[in-house]
C-alpha cells in the first residue's frame, strides 16, 4: 500500500539523520579528545580541560571518546588537588559537572561522577580560613545542596514539544492517507480527523514553546 511506502521512506531518512548526527557527535569528539591528549602532553593542563569538557559534552552513547574524556578530567582534577593546585582542579571538576549535566537526557549517564564533582566542588568553596570542623561540615553541606540543584530545564520539559510534533506529524499522514484519495478526491471524515490531530499537536508544540 501506498501509505506504507510512504512510512518507509520516513523513517528510513529519520534513521540516516540519527546516523549523520551520531558520526558527527563522534568526530568532534575524537578531535577535542586529541587535542586534549596533545595539551596535556606538552603540561598544558588548561587547555587540555577545556579540550576534554568538549569531547565529553560530544555525547553520543556507546562511544569511547566520551569515557575517556571524563577519565582524563578526573585525572587533571584528583592529580591538581594532590599538588595543591585548587585553581586547576575546580575547574577540571566544573567541567566534569557541566559534562555530565550536559550528557543527561531521560537518565544521567554520568550520575557518579556528577556526585563526586559536586563533592569536590563543594569542599572547595568552604574558606580555608574556616577552622572549626562542625562550621566547615555545615558550610560543605549548603554547598552540595546548592550543587545538586540541576541548572536549567527539567529532563523532561522536551517531552511536550516531542508530543506536539509527534500529534503534528501523524495529523499530516491521516491527512496524506485517510483524507485525499489517490484520485484527489475528499474523504471528509478523514480529512476532519487529520486536520484535528494536527491542530491538536500544534497546540501542544506552541505552548510548550511558550513555556519553555
Amino acid at each position: 500500500m501506498i501509505w506504507i511506502r510512504r512510512l518507509s521512506y520516513g523513517l528510513l531518512v529519520l534513521v540516516v539523520a540519527l546516523i549523520a548526527m551520531t558520526l558527527r557527535a563522534v568526530r568532534e569528539g575524537e578531535d577535542a579528545l586529541q587535542a586534549s591528549d596533545a595539551a596535556f602532553h606538552r603540561g598544558d593542563l588548561g587547555s587540555a580541560t577545556l579540550e576534554a569538557r568538549r569531547a565529553a559534552l560530544a555525547y553520543a552513547p556507546g562511544a569511547p571518546h566520551t569515557r575517556l574524556a571524563m577519565a582524563r578530567l578526573r585525572a587533571v582534577a584528583v592529580g591538581s588537588e594532590a599538588v595543591g593546585d585548587q585553581e586547576a582542579a575546580r575547574l577540571a571538576w566544573g567541567a566534569i559537572r557541566a559534562a555530565a549535566l550536559g550528557a543527561r537526557h531521560v537518565t544521567t549517564p554520568y550520575a557518579a561522577e556528577l556526585e563526586e564533582a559536586n563533592q569536590a566542588l563543594a569542599r572547595s568553596m568552604v574558606p580555608s580560613s574556616l577552622d572549626d570542623p562542625a562550621a566547615r561540615s555545615r558550610a560543605e553541606g549548603v554547598a552540595r545542596k546548592a550543587l545538586a540543584g540541576v541548572p536549567g530545564p527539567s529532563r523532561w520539559a522536551a517531552l511536550p514539544l516531542l508530543a506536539g510534533a509527534a500529534l503534528a506529524a501523524v495529523g499530516l499522514f491521516l491527512v496524506a492517507t485517510r483524507g485525499i484519495t489517490r484520485e484527489g478526491r475528499v474523504l471528509t471524515r478523514g480529512l476532519v480527523l487529520g486536520l484535528a490531530i494536527l491542530g491538536l499537536g500544534a497546540a501542544c508544540w506552541t505552548f510548550a514553546a511558550y513555556r519553555a
